[in-house]
């Protein structure tokens, strides 16, 4: 990543309306693993494909418009036509059959195994989710089930169609869901389902589970970043700087917290501090290259 993605993503953040912190007490109703280790990354994953349809509008949640989720069978379909060869097309459907004849769980369960590989293999991320998702809750398997939200996850970061992100935020909510029911203790699941949640567009409820989880595990960096980066996006600078002071009592190196700090103190109008921490975090990432794109941004505020 270079210095501009990185100044784009940690500081210009777009405002997001509807996400309050620190407004109310009444609730509405580790890092990611990979945790199937059986299952590497094959050659050539990395090359997801965009897909385009059109998003629906969908109903209102968490003060955030819902977009309707695509639908998987013709996001696959269209997948099948577009982007794979005979050979590879007649494979995948040969497992698929294989699935659907099965009657012996285990025979039934390498079907989907093979067919969450294949689509790994492929490239296509979100689809393989589906099938290891399958897969897990046919062997009510906790590790295979957090990889396939490992995979819905990436899915997501591979396309642009807010339809078919929501299907995949569906598929990864559905499956943390049942990583939790099998282990409650698994407290990197209940962060990531919390991130999920908001990601699927049910904004309120996923952050009064961050902010919950949070409370519960204030020394967990991942979340109180997130909630500070997020107090930043919905203007609500003094929390953001309150959550910054917290993070950095914790890991006074850490980047992130530097800069979503830095840019709320510019916003309250603090520029000496602001500079004081976007100089900081030049000296924590140590690039040239970044050292010049924030002095060219400080020089768009300083007086």
């Amino acid at each position: 990543m270079n210095s501009k993605q990185i100044i784009a993503i940690a500081i210009a953040l777009v405002a997001t309306a509807g996400i309050y912190f620190g407004t109310t007490n009444v609730k509405p109703g580790k890092q990611q693993e990979d945790a199937h280790a059986g299952h590497n990354h094959a050659p050539g994953e990395e090359h997801d494909h965009d897909h385009e349809s059109k998003p629906a509008a969908g109903p209102m949640m968490g003060g955030a418009m819902m977009v309707q989720a695509a639908d998987f069978d013709s996001l696959q379909a269209d997948v099948k036509k577009r982007l794979l060869s005979p050979q590879v097309k007649a494979e995948i459907e040969n497992f698929e059959h294989k699935a659907t004849v099965a009657t012996d769980p285990k025979e039934k369960f390498l079907a989907y195994e093979a067919l969450g590989k294949r689509w790994q293999a492929i490239g296509q991320k979100g689809i393989a989710a589906n099938y290891f998702a399958k897969a897990g809750d046919l062997e009510n398997s906790e590790k295979i089930l957090n990889f396939a939200a490992h995979l819905y996850e990436e899915g997501m970061k591979a396309s642009e169609d807010p339809a078919i992100r929501r299907l995949f935020a569906d598929g990864k909510v559905a499956s943390l869901n049942k990583v939790i029911s099998i282990n409650p203790a698994n407290d990197t699941a209940t962060l990531d389902l919390a991130l999920a949640m908001i990601d699927q567009g049910d904004v309120m409820n996923g952050v009064f589970k961050l902010r919950d989880f949070a409370e519960k595990n204030p020394k967990n960096l991942r979340a109180q970043v997130t909630l500070g980066k997020m107090a930043l996006q919905s203007r609500q600078f003094d929390k953001a700087i309150e959550r910054g002071k917290i993070i950095l009592a914790l890991d006074k190196d850490n980047f992130e917290t530097h800069l979503f700090m830095g840019e709320a103190y510019k916003e309250m109008g603090n520029t000496e501090k602001a500079i004081e921490l976007f100089n900081q975090a030049k000296k924590i990432i140590k690039n040239p290259d970044f050292d010049k794109e924030m002095d060219a941004y400080i020089a768009t505020f300083k007086k």
